[in-house]
């Protein structure tokens, strides 16, 4: 019992101990400033050391009761002295207010701003505020002429939107696709397959098409043949005299996937009625004025009533310029066809014929004044006269942007074998028809029985077809 009772005496005045130097339970000891000191907390572990082993040895241990030590109280620390803060400018800077009795200032705005930059903005803005002195006039800005110029030509990053100006709608290059609307998942939709296609065609050259096959572009159109040099074989031309028959009568109408008036309506854009020309390619003459025949009666007659006089006669001189010798005729050796970029205007049903426009450097289908053609070009007085860039082309010699070039070659690859197995045929006839019938003797009877009893009587005719 007093083994237990000296314990709990000396539990009793550890824990008091720091109640006596001013201890808070939960709170560490406190200086001047109210912050606590690591060097009081070191002393009082130090005394709660010497009473445990005082308690586990007991009072007959002989050490000796010590004193405790008081708590060494750390004089207070000097308060640093903040350095003037500086602004931007160097100068010094106000602390910020403290307190309830103190505001801050209040800012005016000073300046008013706007999105209109164009000149004349001082009109659309009004007056702005109570007065006129509250506008405040920008004359470091100054807009420059070409302004709008520089907004449509300015590119910041890559974008969906056609930046490009066109004349053709955008149906107009879609492909014909066998793909049902709905498609079940995995499948490729209508919408992705029509954009592979439509990026497919575009991508094809059918110049290239064409010469890989072994067809000359150039050569696919009738030339007269030239009197002072003449093929020979030894020259190795295939075929061997030039073709002279028109290509569009060995035309097979089987390839083409669309009827001429589908191909014509898809100029027409949803919800307008002005129908836009409908991109391709045809194969024409490279110059102009050398492939345009232009002088007959009735088309001196309709330019005179178009544009007067003086414009045809200037017009006529230009052609005289242009046109000596063999350039008068389309079909003239020294005239160049390859494929160019076209804008298709019309069908005629009758002579299975399309009108075509080529484009200018812009890519864009437009008359004399730089307005775009609409509806074939047809007014309300008529059709006026073509211009040197409009042609009239049948349908092998026109390849839409929405129609598959390898399939247009394969057509154009048949069209000309036909036509040059034709011309075969019609030169065999005609030597046959052309040899010579005077002097001829005719065989009598006798000798052809003789003949034909020696041509049977052979062993291999005795023996007949194995």
């Amino acid at each position: 019992m007093a083994r237990s009772s000296g314990w709990g005496i000396a539990l009793r005045s550890s824990m008091e101990q720091p109640n006596r130097e001013g201890y808070n339970p939960g709170r560490s000891p406190q200086g001047p400033e109210g912050s606590g000191t690591p060097a009081g907390q070191d002393c009082s572990l130090r005394d709660l050391e010497r009473n445990l082993e005082r308690i586990l040895l007991g009072p007959d241990s002989g050490l000796e009761k010590l004193p405790p030590s008081p708590e060494p109280k750390t004089p207070p620390l000097p308060l640093p002295l903040d350095p003037p803060m500086t602004s931007d400018l160097g100068q010094p800077q106000k602390l910020p207010l403290t307190g309830t009795d103190k505001k801050y200032p209040l800012m005016k705005q000073r300046g008013f701003y706007s999105d209109i930059l164009s000149p004349g903005s001082l009109d659309k803005l009004g007056m702005q505020g109570q007065g006129e002195n509250f506008m405040i006039l920008v004359r470091t800005f100054e807009v420059p002429e070409d302004f709008e110029e520089r907004l449509e030509h300015q590119r910041i990053r890559s974008t969906t939107k056609l930046l490009t100006q066109t004349d053709f709608p955008l149906q107009a290059y879609e492909p014909k696709v066998q793909v049902p609307y709905l498609v079940l998942p995995g499948q490729c939709p209508r919408k992705i397959e029509i954009e592979r296609r439509k990026r497919l065609y575009l991508s094809l050259d059918i110049e290239q098409l064409l010469a890989s096959e072994g067809i000359d572009s150039d050569k696919l159109m009738p030339r007269h043949p030239d009197p002072h040099n003449p093929q020979t074989i030894e020259q190795g031309h295939d075929p061997l005299f030039p073709v002279y028959l028109p290509l569009k009568v060995f035309d097979n109408e089987e390839f083409d996937c669309r009827t001429p008036s589908e191909w014509i309506n898809m100029g027409l854009e949803p919800g307008s009625q002005n129908r836009k020309p409908v991109p391709g390619k045809a194969l024409l003459p490279t110059d102009d004025f050398l492939g345009h025949v232009l002088w007959s009666g009735e088309w001196t007659q309709r330019a005179i009533a178009q544009v007067g006089v003086r414009t045809v006669r200037a017009v006529l001189v230009l052609r005289l310029l242009s046109f000596q010798g063999a350039h008068k005729d389309p079909k003239s050796q020294k005239l160049k066809y390859k494929w160019c970029n076209v804008g298709v205007l019309d069908y005629d049903k009758e002579k299975k014929l399309y009108l075509v426009h080529k484009t200018n450097d812009d890519g864009l289908v437009r008359d004399d004044m730089g307005k775009p053609i609409l509806n074939g070009g047809v007014t309300t007085e008529g059709r006026p006269p073509l211009l040197i860039c409009q042609y009239w082309v049948p349908r092998i010699q026109l390849l839409f942007c929405a129609e598959d070039p390898r399939v247009f070659t394969q057509r154009v690859v048949r069209a000309n074998a036909l036509r040059k197995n034709t011309e075969a045929l019609l030169l065999y006839n005609l030597y046959v028809d052309c040899m010579p019938s005077e002097g001829q003797r005719l065989i009598s009877e006798q000798s052809l029985s003789k003949i034909k009893q020696w041509a049977m009587s052979t062993p291999r005719m005795r023996k007949g077809p194995s």
